[in-house]
């Protein structure tokens, strides 16, 4: 199977684009030491919009790994598609092997938004916690065992689903 990644760059923006019946770009970031926070606008393209599968989850967006699982602590903000034609924002996070699926208190609906917009976001880990900042919204979550190196994470579409289309997104880092 060959899988092509496309992204570019135009005045600081980054795109992304995850091909139909894919889950990412397949771009993967290089690690990262004392990666303790991320600060990002995204834009929002119509593409995110989807019929709700039978099992749906949350897409990442953006988010930042410590140490070589992402298990083990992650944070993440993501989007998920309600009713065909409304779009959440969210935040999650995995720690120490518990994941956002079997704990309810490692995620939480922050917003909505719509295709067109551009909205800053920040995640940072700070005293063992992990702050995700949308817009004017704030979510704080536990962080697992402090580690001095990670990676970016990069969009990804579904976890037991991906999308009959393509999905597009730009992200500039600030």
């Amino acid at each position: 199977m060959i899988v092509i990644s496309m992204t570019s760059c135009t005045h600081g923006w980054k795109s992304y684009i995850i091909k139909s019946g894919h889950h990412s770009s397949n771009e993967i970031n290089p690690i990262k030491l004392n990666l303790d926070r991320i600060s990002f606008d995204v834009k929002v393209d119509s593409s995110w919009y989807y019929e709700e599968p039978e099992h749906p989850g949350w897409n990442k967006i953006r988010g930042i790994s410590h140490g070589h699982h992402q298990s083990n602590s992650s944070a993440r903000l993501g989007y998920r598609c309600r009713y065909g034609n409304l779009l959440e924002v969210g935040a999650y996070c995995y720690v120490n092997g518990e994941s956002p699926q079997t704990n309810q208190n490692l995620k939480k609906v922050m917003d909505t938004v719509q295709p067109g917009k551009i909205y800053h976001c920040e995640i940072s880990r700070e005293h063992n916690n992990y702050i995700i900042r949308f817009e004017d919204k704030t979510w704080v979550g536990p962080a697992g065992k402090e580690i001095n190196w990670g990676y970016v994470l990069n969009p990804y579409i579904g976890g037991e689903f991906t999308l009959d289309h393509e999905w597009k997104t730009e992200i500039r880092e600030r």
